[in-house]
């Protein structure tokens, strides 16, 4: 609790301070005063649970400014102090409620007492609300999670609704997406922000929060509730710029509250399509919302084709296809789309590795996996391959006769990463040159040691391996030439940061996400 002394002797302020057991008391701040005008001032910016002032005071009194608080801090406890005990102020403090009235000077017990029993004060009327609000939102968290749910004839006859909530009401789930990470803290400030939106709209809710990012509602009324709703999101859109909303859905409006799941139910499936949209949008069942696109033409080969030749024109416009194929609305299922563009990045991967080039550089310490799996909209995603695809073709137009070296090393490894035998003596012995000068000059143009290279290639194709079931880890460690397959585990690790069996085991579930 928060508690502040206002009292214009600084001797008495810091009397008190000093010889009352604050912690004892339940309070952790004490804050000072030195006449009304400042206490008013303070109690606004700190609102304080407890207010213990003097009456008579310069500048302003203590029942002038607790008379200016009464309506910005109605639930705060106030005490008053005074060396006058006449009738006018003890009149005063009655009408303004003062919870006690301790005379000067001042006896440090009696003041820890009425604290005291202010502090219970205060506890008794929190918990009464605090009884009342969790009874609420226990009643609405369970009506919410009902209206989700195909019902059974009767579910809703021993539920209370809330006012004005009736069971023949008409029913549109709204869900408001944001953006990111966010913490359930932040999405439920939201919630509250957007209140008073609603009832500038005339419309009643229900709402509750989930964690990936969601807040979902049910508007109800008397009457079709759906029509108010894209004027609302237009408003909600334009105000909460600062939440980054990612989209707004409306669901089909239904009529009776054992259909309300039909709303939300609608508004889920339409959430789909907001991997396909710009951020910011609106979402409904529209005629234009049923249309599907043509068949998807797969550019696989196309790309590769491109890239193997080097014509970053051709790539250009093979990615242009393969993103208009899914402008919204799409009929594939997000999980679909990205399957593509992980075996587009494969591809891409796969030519850089050819071509001698250093690995495809994602934004963020992740990997290619990774980043698509979290990859929260279309837009985003073609941005990174487009972003990765044209890093490939600087890369091709910048290598020059110089890095001849370097590509025929990379290339003996490549051809002799399955040798156990293979080491720095065994590549500077292929390039005719000192074991000394390959390795100084191949972190010069690579910033990567022999040996890195070397075992990060062996793990890269180790990794390749281990997708594929019929390879036992003992046969994937000899193939990348290593003899000890308890070493080969150390050393992939310590390269990915997993073992090859939870390495394995990821991949196994990444699967169910991405169908083939």
């Amino acid at each position: 609790m928060k508690l502040i002394i206002v009292d214009d002797e600084k001797i008495t302020r810091s009397g008190l301070i000093s010889s009352i057991n604050w912690e004892q008391l339940g309070i952790d701040k004490v804050i000072e005063a030195s006449d009304g005008s400042e206490g008013l001032r303070l109690c606004l910016a700190e609102k304080p649970d407890i207010i213990l002032t003097d009456m008579r005071m310069p500048r302003m009194d203590g029942v002038t400014m607790t008379e200016k608080l009464r309506d910005e801090l109605p639930d705060s406890a106030v005490i008053f102090m005074s060396g006058y005990s006449d009738r006018e102020y003890l009149k005063a403090a009655i009408h303004l409620k003062a919870v006690s009235y301790v005379e000067k000077p001042l006896d440090t017990s009696e003041v820890s007492e009425a604290i005291r029993l202010a502090a219970e004060h205060l506890s008794e009327k929190g918990l009464v609300k605090r009884g009342r609000s969790v009874e609420l939102a226990e009643n609405e968290s369970r009506l919410v999670e009902l209206m989700t749910h195909v019902p059974e004839p009767h579910t809703f006859d021993e539920v209370p609704l809330p006012e004005p909530m009736t069971s023949d009401d008409h029913f549109t789930a709204l869900i408001i997406e944001l953006a990111g990470d966010t913490d359930t803290s932040r999405m439920h400030q939201a919630s509250l922000d957007l209140a008073p939106f609603f009832a500038r709209h005339h419309l009643n809710e229900i709402h509750f929060i989930k964690e990936n990012c969601r807040v979902c509602y049910f508007v109800y009324g008397s009457r079709d509730t759906g029509s108010a709703l894209p004027s609302l999101c237009s408003d909600i859109k334009r105000f909460c710029e600062g939440y980054d909303i990612r989209c707004l859905v409306i669901g089909d409006t239904c009529h009776g509250i054992l259909h309300a799941y039909e709303s939300y139910t609608s508004a889920v499936v339409l959430l789909q399509q907001a991997f396909f949209c710009d951020s910011g949008t609106i979402l409904a069942n529209t005629d234009e919302m049923t249309r599907t696109p043509s068949i998807i033409r797969d550019c696989s080969g196309d790309y590769a084709s491109a890239l193997e030749s080097g014509n970053m024109d051709s790539a250009i416009k093979v990615l242009d296809e393969i993103r208009s194929q899914f402008m919204p609305p799409c009929r594939l299922l997000p999980s679909q789309v990205k399957d593509i563009y992980y075996q587009l990045f494969l591809l891409l991967q796969k030519a850089a590795r050819k071509s001698q080039l250093s690995e495809i550089m994602l934004k963020g310490d992740q990997s290619i996996y990774d980043m698509v799996e979290n990859a929260e909209s279309l837009n985003s995603l073609h941005e990174e391959l487009s972003r990765c695809s044209s890093e490939y073709f600087e890369g091709l137009s910048s290598r020059d006769t110089g890095s001849n070296m370097v590509f025929a090393i990379k290339e003996f490894i490549r051809q002799n990463y399955q040798n156990e035998s293979l080491s720095i003596k065994s590549v500077s012995d292929h390039v005719n040159r000192s074991a000394t000068y390959v390795c100084t000059y191949f972190k010069g143009e690579t910033g990567l040691t022999l040996n890195q290279y070397i075992t990060g290639y062996r793990i890269e194709r180790a990794q390749e391996m281990l997708s594929d079931p019929r390879y036992k880890i003992t046969d994937v460690a000899a193939r990348v030439g290593y003899a000890d397959v308890n070493y080969f585990g150390k050393i992939f690790k310590k390269v990915t940061n997993v073992s090859p069996s939870e390495f394995r085991s990821s991949l196994s579930s990444g699967r169910e996400s991405y169908p083939s």
